[in-house]
């Protein structure tokens, strides 16, 4: 399991397109990916919750990934999604 707080840069923060690449990117993957935003936690596989976070731009976040093998190649790609580098 992996575990990092990233600083979200994407303009506007997390909105539907940030969400939905973030549901895309885990799709298909046995993997459980979270973000926790203050005291909630939610899957990014939940596009609906991951908007109800309220993540603004320059919010800092934790990003937590379980998955046997893909761990950090899914981290990555978190990070790249919230930082707008998609």
């Amino acid at each position: 399991m992996l575990r990092k707080k990233i600083q979200v840069s994407a303009s506007g923060g997390i909105h539907m397109a940030v969400a939905v690449a973030l549901g895309q990117a885990v799709k298909g993957k046995d993997a459980h990916v979270f973000i926790k935003a203050g005291r909630k936690m939610v899957s990014v596989k939940e596009i609906s919750k991951v908007l109800a976070l309220g993540v603004h731009e320059r919010d800092q976040v934790e990003v937590i990934v379980d998955s046997g093998e893909e761990e950090e190649a899914l981290m990555e790609r978190m990070e790249r999604i919230l930082c707008n580098q998609w």
